[in-house]
């Protein structure tokens, strides 16, 4: 089968077909290549408390890191998910309370294992999302 572009020019299905291969290849090596770049914040010293953690208000906090210096200034928003399928997730917003050192709370409202994922917007608009585990949350 051929096609007629308007340049007068004929490519073949075939042709077309070989070239799409080597098209999405750059697409991924772009798409990974973006998130490496963000890939140096490091999140560390993360505690919940109350411990053990358990139904209701729990509080999460936590230190931002690039190089081995406090990451400020960033917008932190929280998202509590349970590990297993069809529960709703829980939202919250974190607060920087020392340079570098983030808190904020989230409504746990089941037993069982969270995962809380820290969506982390720099100051250049970029976004990092960092994971911190959350097991054995206990109901009241």
């Amino acid at each position: 089968m051929k096609f007629n572009f308007r340049r007068g020019g004929q490519v073949s299905l075939a042709r077309g077909l070989q070239i799409l291969p080597l098209l999405f290849s750059i697409a991924l090596l772009a798409v990974s290549c973006t998130r490496a770049a963000s890939s140096s914040i490091v999140l560390k010293q993360a505690k919940i408390s109350p411990q053990p953690p358990r139904v209701g208000l729990i509080t999460v906090s936590f230190r931002l890191e690039d190089a081995s210096k406090p990451v400020t200034g960033v917008h932190v928003t929280l998202e509590g998910d349970m590990t297993h399928a069809g529960m709703a997730p829980v939202f919250g917003d974190a607060k920087e309370t020392a340079p570098g050192h983030y808190q904020g709370q989230l409504t746990l409202n089941m037993g069982g294992d969270w995962v809380v994922l820290a969506h982390i917007t720099l100051a250049n608009g970029k976004r990092v999302e960092k994971q911190i585990d959350v097991s054995g949350v206990q109901s009241k």
